[in-house]
């Protein structure tokens, strides 16, 4: 048994030896080899990095000069076609039959309000006792220098009452009946008195057209002195837009033109009432006044937008609004497939295209916009 153990144990040590060997004759033989044969085996392992080209695609429109009906766009505030400040002449108590506040209405003929005029009228009315005085001294000197004359004159001092206009003054048969009646004084306080008359008018403010109260700057009761404002009103039924417009239209714009309004997504009708004769310093615009159709309910200060087209005698093309980059450039396409930077010179434009009046007749464009664009990066044109 010990010697079979013996034998075993010595064939195992054998074995081991011999794996040992060929493992260590193995090593050198690998590292000789990956010595002689380093940069080829570099080389097998350097991947293919490459890039790969892929084709870019646009779509390429070639420009069409023709006559467009020329389109002029824009936004314009409702105003109304008459609001003024109403002021008092004369000095007293503000009183008014009606609310003098924001948005209260009325209608043409209404009392707005009225000044306390008890006193005007007072010394109207001993005025008025004054003049029948006057005019009681001087009636025995009629009957007897003008007699012919005299029925006249005593009807017309007949007629005279303190609170009652005073009639119209009768016309002079001859200079010397003239001259009699200067004298006295009877003429010129005639005069005075209708100035006063006229004067207690003032007392009362009667609303010159239908309309409603936009701003209020005094309330019942209040004291109010000459030159005061005392409310802003503005007419109901008479509204217009005013549309800044570009100077360079303003010869093709003609009153009584139909302009197409939109509020709301609602579309209605107008034309020019007229159009201003200044600029807008700022915007370097005109101002167009446009009346719209009563079919459609507007309110002052409102926002409408408003297209004007006319017929152009130029020729135009169309570039659509997406083909544009920057403020006015478009990419032109060049025979060899790239693509060049040009500026347009926009005539008018719409929601959908600029009309242009620099580009000449076969130029092919991109009218697409193009992400990271170069100058130099080549296209395959996609026909429109």
């Amino acid at each position: 048994m010990k010697a079979r153990k013996f034998i075993v144990f010595i064939i195992l040590l054998l074995v081991i030896g011999l794996l040992f060997m060929v493992g260590s004759l193995s090593y050198q033989s690998g590292v000789s080899y990956g010595e002689a044969h380093a940069e080829e085996i570099r080389s097998s392992q350097i991947k293919d990095v490459s890039p790969v080209l892929t084709e870019k695609f646009a779509n390429i429109q070639k420009v069409k000069n023709e006559s467009h009906p020329v389109t002029v766009a824009g936004s314009g505030r409702v105003l109304p076609g008459t609001i003024i400040n109403i002021s008092t002449e004369v000095q007293g108590v503000l009183n008014s039959p009606i609310s003098l506040k924001k948005g209260t209405t009325f209608s043409k003929g209404n009392l707005l309000f009225k000044i306390r005029d008890i006193d005007a009228k007072l010394m109207l009315a001993a005025r008025k006792s004054g003049y029948l005085s006057l005019w009681t001294s001087v009636l025995p000197d009629l009957a007897t220098d003008h007699s012919d004359n005299y029925d006249k004159w005593y009807t017309f001092f007949n007629s005279i009452t303190v609170d009652q206009p005073l009639e119209d003054f009768p016309s002079f048969s001859s200079a010397r009946e003239k001259n009699f009646i200067i004298s006295r004084n009877l003429l010129a306080e005639y005069l005075n008195i209708k100035s006063d008359e006229y004067k207690l008018t003032k007392y009362n403010q009667i609303a010159p057209f239908n309309g409603s109260i936009v701003e209020s700057y005094s309330d019942q009761g209040a004291i109010v002195n000459p030159g005061s404002p005392v409310i802003q009103v503005m007419r109901n039924d008479k509204l217009e837009i005013e549309i800044p417009v570009p100077v360079k239209y303003m010869q093709k714009i003609k009153v009584g033109s139909k302009v197409t309004l939109s509020e709301n997504n609602v579309e209605f009708e107008g034309i020019v009432l007229r159009k201003g004769n200044f600029i807008n310093a700022n915007t370097q615009s005109v101002p167009v006044y446009v009346k719209p159709d009563g079919n459609h309910p507007l309110y002052y200060g409102m926002y409408v937008q408003a297209v004007m087209e006319f017929e152009d005698s130029e020729l135009v093309s169309r570039i659509p609004r997406k083909a544009v980059f920057g403020k006015n450039k478009i990419y032109a396409f060049n025979l060899d497939s790239t693509i060049t930077e040009l500026e347009i010179n926009v005539r008018s434009s719409d929601d959908k295209y600029y009309y242009v009046d620099n580009l000449r007749d076969s130029l092919l464009f991109v009218s697409q916009p193009l992400i990271n664009a170069k100058l130099d990066t080549k296209l395959t044109p996609v026909f429109q």
